[in-house]
């Protein structure tokens, strides 16, 4: 526990630098502080489904960016898991947030393809995120919980549970053999309705905590308001007592309606009080709060709780190659590779909370605390890259292998056949999402960075959403509904802050798609008013830039096809001036507010029906469907929703969408195969274009704003190199302080 009297320390203690271009795994040196006085923290967060090595973008000591063909992957994971481990015995892995779903491993399998290599890890706590609950309740309480109903997988989910089963987990001597503890478990025997043997879902091997989730209907009215999840986990560890505080994401509501039937969620904020003291009273010396509610609130929840010593945090994918240190008057950014200052050491004597985290598989985080008395008096921090200089673990390798042998083309050419099942659809040979082609397949080429790299416009989302409207656009039906005349006006693309990177020069894989869409919605189509569409995305604007960061959702800004807007993050939005848009043009003209204009994007299966793509309020709703679920390039036609109401009972959800409902996989695939020679280009996609413009609209002409002002960077982040500002962007005042701020 931090003591607020204890005096600064001036042990100058050097610190360890394991970030370099050029790290040399096996050289690795051990913490600088003595071993009696050390805890160490590992910590892996938002891996999202990623079994294997990928391209990425990886930051540099001071901030700047390198391009690597091969980065993280769960083998190469578990070699700096191992090493530290080596270094230090007694070492703490934490995991949280979003581990079971990102890839099509993943969402064909409901998490299981995840779950068999993440079981040998040796996980001590682990804190689930918003998409862990993407495949429904039942699935989550199967596969987290240690207490209370363990329902039946819904006959339409057993098609993906049952692909992969404790039978397929090969033995690897000191990986998942007997002397090695790895355990396999699944539930298929819970009365009254029993999961059938063999289409249960791999159980976690290791404890989730997480205290803001709660029973709720359609569950029985005794079990409402109960918890889920255990709230934290006690570990013992140099003989100090830790306390790891699980907080989960809090937006899953605001999400698909079928991923909480059955649950409620909540900030945390009024659970930490009693749970704090709690941990307190059973001898808790070091508190840690693992959360998925991401950067900016947890900065907020560490200012606000002085007994937290350490906030590991986790569902924005920022990486602080500093820790913050966060008092609720001062957040300072330490500088990585370099020991504490004497200030710093002075704010952290003065209960100041470490506040880090990390970004996907392609870091792992290391926080050796040295502790005197229970206090933390100094620390060191790395966020160490997983790149190619980091050998993979030839025992997780085997394993990951195994886990991908299905979704690769074996020596007939042929790949088992997967498919995704929505609720509602029952049949895995003749309906939903089908996968029948190897992950590997080169499906297109790129000469610039895909990836979603920025908070407004991106290059991925502005081809994402092209493609989309291209596809649409040429299917004859649309034409036909009376008002569609002239086809589709736009098309937008999820802010989702995950998928892999591909670089310049390089293959598009099949793989890759996967990971920018690694949901199952079905590509669908509506018409708007102006003024609904305008308004969906002021709303989306303020989820990202809120000034009150427990009003913020997390994600990033929508891709726009067909559109382009001027928009102001600095003085906006006032009620005199509406929400942050100044202008939106449709076709290159303004739009008008009670002109409809047909929109086609996706819909999240158990929505209500007059969404596209976290819009509201749209008539005519219609799907688009392929003549034949195995090829994405068979002729595509429209489609009736094959439920319009009560599409969610208690815990029944309905089919909406056809049989072979087009995904947007396959309108990627098919846009790819209509460009020059298949090839993603900057010219076409690039963000010079400029789609989203910021401007100060409030000088004549609203002329755009400098780059520095754009989003309120620097000024308003502790971190100028973060993706999105932590505080949202605006007037301070919004965020209820007035000229009394400091970051």
């Amino acid at each position: 526990m931090k003591n607020l009297n204890k005096p600064a320390s001036d042990s100058g203690v050097l610190r360890k630098t394991l970030l370099s271009a050029a790290i040399s795994f096996c050289a690795i040196s051990s913490s600088a502080f003595a071993d009696d006085d050390v805890v160490t923290l590992i910590e892996m967060g938002d891996l999202h489904g990623t079994l294997v090595p990928h391209a990425a973008v990886l930051k540099n000591l001071d901030g700047s960016e390198r391009e690597v063909a091969s980065s993280g992957g769960l083998a190469r994971l578990k070699t700096v898991v191992n090493t530290i481990r080596a270094d230090n015995s007694e070492a703490v892995l934490l995991s949280t947030g979003d581990l079971t779903h990102g890839s099509a491993e993943t969402m064909f399998t409901v998490g299981d393809a995840m779950m068999v290599p993440m079981n040998a890890f040796g996980i001590d706590v682990y804190t689930p995120g918003n998409w862990d609950f993407g495949y429904g309740g039942a699935v989550f309480r199967n596969r987290f919980t240690s207490f209370g109903p363990k329902p039946t997988i819904p006959g339409n989910l057993r098609a993906m549970s049952g692909h992969i089963g404790c039978d397929d987990v090969p033995v690897i001597a000191g990986l998942t053999d007997e002397a090695s503890g790895y355990t396999c478990n699944e539930i298929t025997a819970t009365a009254p309705f029993p999961t059938p043997e063999g289409k249960g879902v791999i159980q976690a091997s290791f404890p989730t905590v997480a205290a803001n989730v709660y029973n709720a209907a359609p569950l029985p009215t005794f079990l409402h308001g109960k918890p889920v999840l255990p709230p934290f986990k006690m570990l013992n560890r140099n003989g100090t007592q830790i306390a790891v505080i699980g907080l989960t994401a809090s937006i899953v509501p605001q999400q698909a309606d079928a991923f909480n039937i059955g649950l409620r969620f909540t900030q945390g904020i009024e659970e930490l009080p009693g749970i704090i003291e709690q941990v307190k009273s059973l001898g808790a010396e070091l508190i840690v709060v693992q959360s998925e509610l991401g950067l900016p609130q947890n900065i907020k929840i560490a200012q606000t709780f002085e007994d937290i010593d350490v906030m590991y945090s986790a569902h924005t994918h920022e990486v602080t190659l500093g820790a913050l240190l966060v008092t609720e008057k001062k957040i300072t950014r330490t500088t990585p590779g370099e020991s504490l200052s004497r200030g710093e050491l002075r704010q952290l004597s003065n209960g100041a909370a470490i506040v880090v985290e990390t970004n996907r598989d392609m870091y792992v985080g290391r926080l050796d605390l040295e502790m005197n008395h229970g206090d933390v008096v100094d620390f060191d921090w790395e966020a160490i890259p997983v790149d190619e200089s980091i050998a993979e673990d030839p025992a997780m390798a085997e394993l990951v292998a195994a886990m991908e042998e299905d979704f690769i083309a074996g020596e007939d050419g042929l790949v088992k056949r997967h498919s995704f099942l929505p609720g509602g659809f029952l049949n895995p040979s003749t309906q939903g999402l089908q996968l029948v082609d190897d992950l590997d397949t080169v499906v297109g080429y790129t000469d610039t960075l895909l990836l979603r790299h920025h908070v407004l416009e991106d290059t991925l989302n502005n081809f994402l959403a092209d493609a989309i409207l291209d596809v649409t656009n040429t299917v004859p039906d649309v034409r036909d509904v009376p008002g569609w005349e002239n086809g589709v006006d736009i098309s937008m693309a999820n802010g989702f802050r995950f998928g892999n990177a591909v670089l310049p020069g390089s293959e598009i894989t099949l793989r890759d798609l996967y990971t920018w869409f690694p949901i199952a919605p079905a590509v669908n189509i509506a018409d708007f008013a102006g003024q609904s569409i305008e308004g969906s995305l002021n709303t989306i604007l303020g989820a990202v830039f809120n000034r009150n960061v427990f009003m913020q959702r997390g994600g990033w800004y929508l891709g726009l096809a067909n559109m382009e807007q001027t928009i102001d993050l600095k003085n906006r939005p006032f009620s005199s001036s509406s929400g942050r848009i100044v202008q939106t043009k449709i076709g290159g003209m303004p739009l008008d507010p009670g002109k409809r204009y047909v929109f086609a994007s996706c819909y999240g299966h158990g929505n209500a029906l007059d969404h596209v793509c976290r819009t509201g309020g749209g008539a005519n709703h219609k799907f688009f469907q392929l003549a034949d679920a195995d090829d994405y390039s068979s002729d595509i036609t429209l489609s009736e929703p094959v439920n319009k109401v009560g599409i969610i009972t208690g815990p029944v959800v309905k089919q909406v969408a056809p049989n072979n409902y087009l995904h947007p996989v396959h309108a990627l695939r098919r846009y790819l195969d209509s460009l020059t020679d298949n090839t993603v280009t900057e010219a076409q996609f690039g963000t010079g274009q400029g789609r989203v413009t910021t401007v100060d609209s409030k000088n004549p002409g609203n002329l755009p704003q400098a780059e520095s002002e754009q989003i309120g960077q620097p000024g308003n982040t502790p971190d100028a190199s973060f993706v999105q500002p932590p505080f949202g962007a605006g007037p301070d005042f919004f965020s209820g302080s007035i000229n009394n701020h400091s970051h």
